[in-house]
């Protein structure tokens, strides 16, 4: 005989069919409880006991509120006994049990309130739903719902966070990228999520290579790392944190940082080689007045001071040049415009100048040619750029002041080596010098075209340098007045 065969044999089987009501009730896939309109108990059946533990005769007598929590028992009185009475029935109300062993059990009452003839609440048929499975299932699902939100927010706040994060598991691949880290590799995070890092990120192995990782809550110093984009050299901080199911790298880019903390290395190193060369020669000439002053003739004498008052002057100006880039730093310094001679200022700037510097530069100016700027920080601006002009030259030095458009533009122009395309921009930069190591034994803080561009902004002006086919000329652009 088939298995089809056997099924319908017993489909049709009248043993099959049998079934006793006590059965059926006892044993029914719901509890049931029978109780008087006061809730005192007077049937319930196996199914109930079996969930609660307790003994049938421990229930049978009791008041249906006496089984249920604390919580229930009062939502039970003030608010299910009422509604039972007044509509007859209720239907899926979440209350708790408490077992015989002192544990809770979630479950779902449904009653029905039955009435005899003349109206009068006879008895209330209650059906018990376990809902412990439900309740597991709901708090799982707000658990998942919370971790969902929660993750939500995070993801929120690491796409707002400034530092790149980038989650690479344990395969190598991508598992989270916020845009912090799209913007600074240009990345497309669709595009790059689930990719080997190192495909997504060419640059991935150095970095990886030289960023310490460190377990969760240990403190992790991120490392400087040069990271090169295109053209343009970058220096980003690295570090990261293992997590069990990868790395978590954060990443910055300190590029700012890095030339802030370079100019800083660089301010001390030139301002302490330029302080210490004049400071030397005012030591020692002072040392050797004070042993043998006597025993000196006049003429050296005389020689001695004057190196004295050449280097105070020398440490003066430096000190000068230091504060000022101070205050145009830190301060609005704002320059009056008042209209002034171009030749006559032109000239006050090489009067400036000391006698062996004076007789290198020519002046040629257009006559009644009118600046509206400051006459006296215009030939300030102008002495920088002859001082810069006669240091890195030995040959004449020619400073020209002629009309154009809407302004007036002063040039110094000289015959010395001249200063590379790439580099004319930088000049102006703090502290930057074309011959850092001073290998031409040209010194300098590195502060005078960038006081010079600094001051001639605040007037309306620019400066830049000419291209030209041999030496330097270097440009002061200022208002024209009239």
């Amino acid at each position: 005989m088939s298995q089809a065969d056997k099924d319908a044999a017993a489909v049709h089987d009248p043993a099959l069919l049998e079934e006793d009501a006590q059965e059926l009730y006892e044993h029914a896939p719901a509890g049931y409880v029978s109780s008087l309109p006061d809730g005192l108990i007077v049937k319930v059946n196996a199914t109930l006991l079996s969930w609660t533990g307790h003994a049938r005769e421990d229930v049978v007598g009791r008041r249906f509120h006496d089984l249920l929590a604390p919580g229930a028992r009062i939502y039970y009185e003030t608010h299910y006994a009422p509604l039972l009475q007044m509509q007859g029935s209720v239907r899926e109300i979440a209350v708790e049990l408490v077992c015989a062993d002192g544990s809770r059990l979630p479950v779902l009452l449904n009653s029905t309130l039955i009435r005899d003839g003349s109206g009068a609440p006879r008895v209330v048929r209650t059906t018990v739903f376990n809902a412990s499975d439900r309740r597991r299932y709901e708090r799982e699902l707000l658990r998942a719902r919370t971790d969902a939100e929660t993750r939500a927010r995070a993801a929120l706040a690491l796409d707002h966070v400034n530092e790149a994060v980038i989650l690479v598991a344990a395969d190598g691949r991508i598992d989270v990228l916020n845009r912090a880290a799209e913007r600074l590799f240009g990345l497309v995070a669709p595009a790059a999520l689930g990719r080997p890092v190192a495909e997504a990120l060419p640059a991935w192995e150095t970095i990886a290579e030289l960023a310490p990782v460190g377990a969760p809550g240990d403190p992790v110093t991120p490392a400087l790392i040069p990271h090169t984009s295109g053209t343009h050299e970058r220096w980003l901080a690295a570090a990261g944190v293992e997590t069990g199911e990868g790395v978590v790298y954060t990443i910055r880019d300190v590029t700012n940082e890095h030339a802030v903390e370079q100019m800083r290395t660089d301010m001390v190193a030139i301002v302490s080689h330029e302080l210490r060369t004049p400071l030397t020669g005012v030591y020692g000439s002072a040392q050797t007045l004070l042993a043998h002053g006597e025993a000196l003739g006049e003429t050296v004498r005389r020689e001695l001071l004057q190196l004295i008052v050449d280097q105070g002057d020398r440490l003066r100006r430096i000190v000068d040049q230091i504060l000022l880039t101070s205050r145009l730093e830190t301060e609005q310094v704002e320059i009056p415009a008042e209209p002034f001679d171009a030749a006559s200022v032109a000239g006050t700037a090489r009067d400036a100048l000391p006698p062996v510097d004076r007789d290198r530069v020519t002046v040629d100016a257009a006559a009644r040619l009118a600046v509206d700027a400051d006459a006296g920080t215009t030939a300030q601006v102008l002495g920088n750029l002859l001082d810069n002009a006669l240091k890195y030259s030995s040959g004449p030095v020619r400073l020209r002041a002629a009309p154009e458009a809407a302004f007036v533009r002063f040039t110094v122009e000289d015959d010395g080596p001249g200063i590379p395309a790439g580099e004319r921009e930088r000049v102006f930069d703090r502290f930057y010098r074309l011959d850092p190591g001073q290998q031409t034994g040209v010194g300098g803080t590195g502060l005078g075209l960038y006081i010079a561009r600094q001051l001639t902004e605040r007037m309306n002006g620019r400066t830049g340098v000419l291209p030209t086919d041999s030496g330097t000329a270097v440009f002061v652009d200022l208002p024209r007045s009239g």
